[in-house]
């Protein structure tokens, strides 16, 4: 459920994104009401409207490290128009982990991620001098430990969910522009391991654009979660990440990001808490191929990478990371 809602903003307003996809933090604002069908694309993280309604993207992201390598394949990830009110936001992905030099315990890893939610625009709103759109929906996600990081717990997790989220922009910061979120998410869970239960969470989002190629992003989410390896396990996690755009020409640009995460968990779990440092710059490659589709890939190296956890486990190290993948709007 975490992942899709954050897609639902990443993609159709700007991806819940859990394997650090730098890429899922570029802005795409969506300003879809009942009286209105506007949509953003974004082109290496440069946004313009579109009157395409529908978006499918699909993409390898490859890394590799000193002695294996993660390979993140998704296999659909988007929106489709139902209506003037309703979309489709879904997420097919699959997740393998290959050792070249296996130490004790390491073990080939593959795994699934899926997700999909429909969500119903509602009238929009004024409140503290701004206009507010929102929506609320229903949706689905399941994971069977795909997000390939150190985890005590090897669970197969099926959320089944309600959510709501307010949003409005703030022209007044930043020299692009701000984009504010609220969402709201309920729902009940089924574990692989001991009991079933519920998961509850409150997000915010915040985006800005501050100009000269600069673009900021910051999640927050206060998340109560009761089943399976957690029991009434409160968890806070902060999310950000800033990006630096130069243009090298129509197609290529240079752009570095820089990623801090840090997710801590209190009482019902003996799950550790993490902290996560990266920086990763890059050439991005966005070209047109027609009015619909659309390639674009990412190539370059993370020479700063530190994950550390409370219980002692480092999984900090270099990588090269490399993404390619197609877009299609009609």
């Amino acid at each position: 459920m975490k992942k899709l809602i954050f897609l639902s903003i990443l993609i159709s307003q700007l991806t819940f994104s859990e394997t650090n996809d730098f890429y899922d933090f570029h802005v795409i604002e969506n300003d879809l009401s009942y009286e209105t069908t506007l949509r953003y694309e974004n082109i290496l993280n440069f946004s313009k409207s579109t009157n395409k309604l529908n978006f499918y993207s699909t993409y390898v992201d490859l890394r590799q490290y000193n002695d294996y390598s993660k390979i993140y394949w998704n296999l659909g990830q988007g929106y489709i128009f139902l209506s003037n009110t309703w979309d489709l936001e879904y997420s097919i992905e699959k997740n393998f982990v290959t050792y070249q030099q296996k130490d004790i315990g390491d073990q080939d890893f593959h795994g699934w991620e899926l997700d999909f939610l429909f969500r119903n625009h509602l009238e929009k709103f004024d409140w503290i001098g701004h206009r507010w759109s929102r929506s609320w929906g229903f949706g689905t996600s399941y994971s069977d430990g795909g997000n390939l990081e150190y985890d005590l717990f090897d669970e197969r997790v099926t959320d089944i969910f309600l959510t709501y989220r307010i949003s409005t922009n703030f022209d007044n910061i930043g020299k692009g522009g701000s984009y504010l979120s609220l969402t709201t998410n309920a729902g009940g869970v089924l574990s692989s391991v001991k009991d079933d239960g519920y998961r509850l969470n409150f997000i915010a989002d915040t985006i800005t654009n501050w100009g000269y190629g600069f673009q900021t992003a910051n999640r927050l989410t206060n998340e109560l979660r009761s089943y399976g390896n957690y029991s009434d396990s409160y968890m806070l996690n902060f999310v950000s990440v800033t990006s630096w755009t130069y243009e090298l020409s129509y197609d290529f640009a240079f752009i570095t990001d820089v990623y801090f995460e840090s997710e801590n968990f209190f009482s019902g779990t003996e799950r550790p808490n993490k902290i996560e440092f990266n920086i990763f710059p890059h050439i991005g490659y966005n070209k047109k191929l027609n009015d619909s589709f659309r390639f674009f890939a990412k190539l370059g190296i993370t020479p700063i990478s530190i994950v550390k956890y409370s219980s002692g486990f480092d999984d900090s190290d270099f990588y090269a990371k490399g993404v390619a993948g197609v877009t299609y709007r009609w």
